[in-house]
């Protein structure tokens, strides 16, 4: 879906409300059509947008996401079922197990961010044999025009990303063997070789079997002298069980392996059961205040316990909820293709009708700036009365680009102390400093260098304070924290202040530990992405650099000064904010 004109300052989002009217022919000329949305958050806002412009699929149209009642959810799933819906804003609550016939059409509301999952999305529609899958693919800023393109070419070529499993998570691990203790026991023999034939513990040694056995019933070398750690006993047969029946009354309140914010219930005051909102977003929130969910607009009446009591509202619109975990990172094969396509961009003979309608976009980046090649890596100086800016365009997803800024960050501050204001997006990222930043032909080279590259990612973070963070998690899974408990549930500020302390103990007195060291592993396999983030610095390495001074913010640097913004600003501000600023640039560069 082509929007009616081009921004060539573009920003994550914006277009997107723009482009509502021109979805709801599509949402007519078929029997029911999924509207897939990222994020819980798009999902409400989408839904009530799409009925402000067109009132009269009131009652045609519904929400689905992971946050609404489940009776609701199985309600809209039967009515998907029976055809009685025209349209259903979803997010990947929907993504799986959906073969319902009526649906014959699918629309991705901005990038999905990996071409398994655009794939995905689409079978969900003409799920039958000899029909046709049908996706629109709807961009909310310029720029996602350029994966559009690259989306079409990954089909096209049947490259479909791989799914990494996880290996030796031995809080999962832990979790199983104290439930088996809970019912009728286990042999420690027969389930070793029954664990062994998992793919995720196909590496396990004896040694590491012998620790985790040692963890559930003494809590290991460092935990042995707390009781509560002692949790499994072996019997007189040779069977390790759990006796107390409080600690088999606790387990039960806590297993399971998704770990997220404490979340609170929300209920109408007269009765009836809405959804689940997380307690972070509800925090900010006090009696009288308003919010959306399930595509109503809610009045908080009280919060009490762990339920927040509300009753409807006559208001048109609020605040929509927030849930963590919210921004999808750019997989890394959907950003070769990104790469390639843009580096084809400004090819006179370009035939994709997403290239050549972003052409004045690409036209005014290649006028003030420059247009990487695949083969090229492209750095921007800016200078503003916010002080001096560095851009640099990797194209490797918004995980990868947190920890390059940060790298890159690090590496200028051995040169020159300074400090740095970090952004990033899926595309590059930006640092910002109150004093010039030694950057030169001669500089560059060294702190986008691959040696020591590992070393100095360990030097540029706090690795052990997200490995604390990693640890929470693991540490409610393995059941070192309990995060529930009758009446009671721990919220994030407590879990966290609990399984630290622990963290930190573990450090200390026993480094070996296992769960220690898989949240060391995590980090570094998963918010660091090793892996690919040296893949990266080989290709920037054999790229050649393109230093380029701006005048002011480029088409590609816009959208990442934008994102810094939203960090500090509401929404009216920010919006206020951004035109003044698009408008100093379009003034300055003569866009």
């Amino acid at each position: 879906m082509l929007p009616d004109e081009i921004e060539v300052l573009p920003w994550a989002g914006h277009m997107g409300v723009k482009m509502v009217a021109k979805i709801i022919p599509i949402i007519y000329a078929n029997n029911t059509t999924l509207i897939f949305t990222n994020t819980r958050n798009q999902s409400e806002i989408w839904y009530q947008q799409i009925l402000k412009v067109e009132p009269d699929l009131a009652g045609q149209i519904a929400i689905h996401h992971g946050s609404i009642d489940a009776q609701l959810r199985n309600w809209i799933e039967d009515a998907i079922s029976d055809g009685h819906l025209k349209a259903v804003v979803c997010t990947s609550s929907l993504d799986l197990g959906v073969d319902f016939k009526p649906v014959d059409c699918v629309i991705q509301i901005g990038s999905p961010k990996g071409i398994a999952r655009f794939m995905q999305r689409a079978g969900r529609s003409g799920h039958s044999p000899y029909e046709t899958s049908k996706i629109y693919f709807v961009p909310t800023h310029s720029l996602e025009l350029i994966e559009a393109a690259a989306l079409k070419q990954a089909v096209k070529d049947k490259r479909i990303e791989a799914r990494e499993p996880m290996v030796l998570t031995f809080d999962v691990l832990i979790q199983y063997m104290v439930t088996l203790a809970v019912g009728e026991g286990f042999n420690e023999k027969e389930l070793f070789v029954a664990i062994q034939k998992v793919h995720a513990f196909h590496y396990m040694t004896e040694e590491d079997w012998r620790w985790a056995l040692h963890f559930i019933t003494e809590g290991g070398n460092t935990l042995k002298s707390y009781e509560e750690y002692h949790k499994v006993i072996v019997d007189a047969t040779g069977l390790y069980k759990v006796e107390s029946r409080r600690i088999a009354m606790l387990h039960r309140m806590n297993i399971g392996a998704i770990v997220s914010d404490a979340m609170l219930k929300v209920k109408f005051f007269s009765g009836g059961y809405i959804g689940m909102v997380e307690e972070y977003f509800i925090s900010k929130l006090k009696p009288n205040d308003h919010f959306i969910l399930a595509g109503r607009v809610l009045e908080i009446v009280t919060i009490k316990d762990m339920t927040v009591l509300v009753k409807r509202s006559k208001r048109k619109s609020a605040v929509t909820p927030s849930w963590m975990g919210g921004r999808l990172p750019l997989s890394s094969y959907l950003s070769q293709y990104l790469r390639d396509k843009l580096s084809e961009s400004l090819h006179p003979k370009t035939t994709e009708k997403e290239l050549k309608f972003l052409h004045p976009l690409i036209s005014q980046q290649e006028k003030h700036s420059h247009i990487p090649q695949k083969d090229e890596f492209l750095i921007e100086l800016i200078e503003t009365k916010d002080g001096h800016h560095v851009f640099m365009y990797p194209f490797e997803g918004r995980l990868v680009h947190e920890v390059m800024a940060a790298l890159i960050a690090y590496r200028l501050s051995l040169i020159k102390p300074l400090t740095f204001t970090i952004a990033m997006n899926d595309y590059g990222f930006e640092l910002l400093s109150d004093q010039s930043i030694p950057i030169d032909e001669l500089t560059i080279k060294t702190i986008l260098s691959k040696e020591n590259l590992m070393e100095d990612v360990i030097g540029s973070i706090n690795a052990s304070e997200m490995a604390s963070r990693k640890f929470r998690d693991i540490a409610v899974i393995s059941g070192l924290v309990v995060q529930s408990q009758p009446g009671n549930r721990k919220n994030n500020k407590s879990l966290q202040s609990s399984s630290g302390l622990i963290f930190r103990v573990l450090e200390d007195y026993e480094p070996q530990n296992l769960l220690l060291r898989q949240a060391y592993t995590e980090v570094f396999n998963q918010q660091l992405e090793e892996v690919r983030l040296k893949e990266a610095f080989e290709r920037i390495s054999k790229s050649k650099l393109i230093l380029k001074f701006a005048k002011s913010f480029t088409p590609l640097s816009f959208p990442i000064k934008v994102d810094s913004l939203r960090q500090s600003l509401t929404s009216e501000d920010l919006d206020a904010r951004i035109r003044r600023i698009r408008d100093e640039v379009m003034k300055q560069t003569q866009l």
